[in-house]
């Protein structure tokens, strides 16, 4: 069978186009029918997530704001002129109707107003002997609830009622009983009544975005004038009676969220308990919408990856069309131009380079067949070697600038900085002067700082500063700061496992420029500083200095004296354990002595 497998034979161009279906095309469609189903249910799960996490955010607004109104019978409770008037403390209507507009009238609107919910505050009187005072202060109604009745010291009741079918119908009212002030006897009851549109308002302004959902008041029982659900938000959504029997059974699953199909379509239901209320706040959102902006973002996804499929495949074919022709024609000429060179200028991709290949065995052999002497042929070769091994330094420099590039477009911000710092080094080092300004100098020492930091991240922190901008103009001599910078982060910083700080600084004193690099390294130990001190001035020889670093600043303060004299050079301070000062001093306008 493999026999007859091998004599199945098709052509390279067969070949290419059954590799590219089978390594390229089925691949690619198959990871992007599965990313497109990831895609969707992610979209799905964070969805139903949001919808979740807003409608607990409301439950646990409601719980608050119904706080909130609660507390205001302490501030009721707590009041002696109420207690009083209630208790028949006052027993004239004078003096009743006096504290009243006095002190219970204020008490009444300050805390009526101090929310947007409270439509009206009132205390039922049980002492026949007190007046009815305004709408504030009356006597008891029969048409309070007869669960206010059985409430005991410490307990309050939250009424519902419906006033009609709109979505501000529900009423939510709070009664709780006001005792004397020895709570030992009642003298009325306290009134709290919200404003119809108080869950209704509650709802779109924690929600503005959910346009989309339909919210609904659910209580356990049927006593809400005798229904279980409540439409609290427009538009209103109509349910079947099959419809609120899941919705029923849903509410009871310990489950935070799920989905069940309705008459309408199938919808995500997210609710919040109130035990308080023996109630259940309920958001019911149709999936439509949402599958609807998925499906859109998914058909611009299979357009956006089936245009780029058809432009990669006719860049693939028309660069295979063209491998496969310049191949026939290398093996054409193979057949009808026996051992005759081959031109063909295409660059130096692979098939220029087996068109090389070819070139060279047939100079090697026009070689072998003409005898050229061993020697010559060695000689040619050791050119040839020799020619390979001169690289122009400024490919280096292209070739890392290439290569921050890409670390840019794959979105590697630090290897991208280091290559471009790098990059940078490189290109002032390949400067055939002797002479920059300090300006140059200043940048190429900065592009060396950010490729340490690279390496030591937050361990190095660095700045530069220059007084005077007109010392950038003045030309030093190169390379001439970056020995100091390197001996203050090798011999100092490193050494040291806090936070290494290098401060650069130049400004003018008097005749002299004077560039400053301070560091807070390990510093150096009085023996240490003065023996380096001695070998500047060449009281030693360098090669008796003990203190690691000192051939670097032997460097350039002999180079400072050698360009500029004896009056100019290198001044060290330095404490142990504190750091380094190196003051580097050159001349104002830069002339040589």
């Amino acid at each position: 069978m493999f026999r007859r497998f091998r004599k199945f034979r098709v052509g390279l161009a067969q070949k290419m186009i059954i590799g590219y279906v089978v390594i390229i095309l089925l691949p690619t469609l198959l990871i992007g029918s599965l990313y497109y189903k990831q895609l969707h249910n992610n979209a799905v799960k964070d969805y139903a997530t949001n919808r979740e996490y807003l409608i607990q955010q409301v439950g646990s607004t409601f719980l608050m704001n119904l706080s909130q109104i609660e507390m205001i019978h302490d501030m009721f409770q707590s009041n002696r002129t109420l207690s009083g008037l209630l208790s028949g403390n006052y027993t004239t209507a004078a003096e009743q109707v006096y504290v009243y507009l006095k002190d219970l009238v204020p008490l009444f609107n300050f805390y009526k107003n101090s929310s947007n919910y409270i439509d009206r505050i009132r205390v039922y009187k049980i002492n026949a002997k007190v007046l009815n005072l305004g709408a504030s202060i009356v006597d008891s109604a029969s048409t309070i609830a007869p669960e206010v009745d059985k409430l005991k010291l410490g307990e309050g009741y939250w009424l519902q009622q419906i006033v009609d079918k709109s979505p501000d119908a529900l009423q939510l009212t709070y009664y709780k009983k006001l005792y004397n002030e020895d709570f030992t006897q009642e003298i009325g009851i306290l009134e709290i009544r919200l404003k119809r549109n108080f869950v209704s308002s509650l709802l779109h302004s924690n929600d503005p975005s959910g346009a989309n959902a339909h919210y609904f008041y659910v209580t356990d029982k049927g006593n809400v004038l005798g229904t279980n659900i409540v439409t609290v938000s427009k538009p209103d959504m109509p349910l079947t009676s099959g419809d609120l029997e899941q919705i029923f059974s849903s509410i009871k699953m310990p489950r935070p969220y799920q989905y069940f199909e309705a008459s309408g379509g199938e919808l995500l239901m997210n609710k919040f308990q109130v035990p308080k209320m023996s109630a259940t706040i309920m958001a019911l959102t149709p999936t439509d919408e949402l599958f609807q902006r998925t499906n859109s973002l998914v058909r611009w996804y299979v357009l956006v990856i089936a245009a780029l499929l058809v432009i990669l495949s006719g860049a693939y074919f028309v660069t295979f069309s063209t491998v496969v022709q310049r191949i026939l024609k290398l093996g054409r000429h193979m057949r009808m131009n026996l051992l005759t060179r081959y031109d063909e200028d295409r660059g130096s991709d692979e098939i220029a380079f087996l068109v090389s290949s070819y070139n060279t065995m047939i100079t090697r052999n026009d070689e072998l067949m003409s005898k050229i002497d061993i020697s010559q042929l060695r000689q040619k070769e050791a050119a040839y070697l020799a020619l390979q091994a001169q690289i122009n330094p400024h490919f280096i420099y292209n070739g890392l600038e290439a290569i921050r590039m890409a670390a840019e477009e794959n979105e590697d911000p630090d290897v991208a900085k280091m290559l471009y710092a790098l990059g940078q080094s490189i290109r002032y080092s390949l400067s055939r002067s002797n002479h920059a300004t300090l300006k140059d100098e200043l940048s190429h020492i900065r592009s060396y700082l950010e490729i340490y930091k690279v390496r030591m991240e937050e361990r190095l922190q660095y700045d530069i500063v220059v007084r005077d901008q007109a010392l950038l103009l003045r030309e030093c001599p190169r390379f001439i700061i970056q020995p100091l910078v390197e001996n203050a982060i090798i011999h100092g910083i490193s050494k040291r496992s806090k936070t290494g700080v290098l401060h650069i600084e130049a400004w003018l004193e008097g005749e002299l420029a004077v560039v400053e690099i301070r560091d807070n390294g390990v510093g150096m130990t009085p023996e240490q500083l003065d023996m380096l001190n001695r070998t500047l001035d060449g009281e030693i020889r360098p090669q008796e200095s003990e203190k690691p670093g000192g051939i670097g600043f032997m460097n350039v303060h002999e180079r400072m004296i050698s360009q500029f004299g004896q009056a100019y050079g290198l001044r060290i301070t330095s404490v142990l354990g504190e750091g380094t000062t190196v003051a580097l001093r050159i001349p104002r306008k830069g002339e040589s002595s």
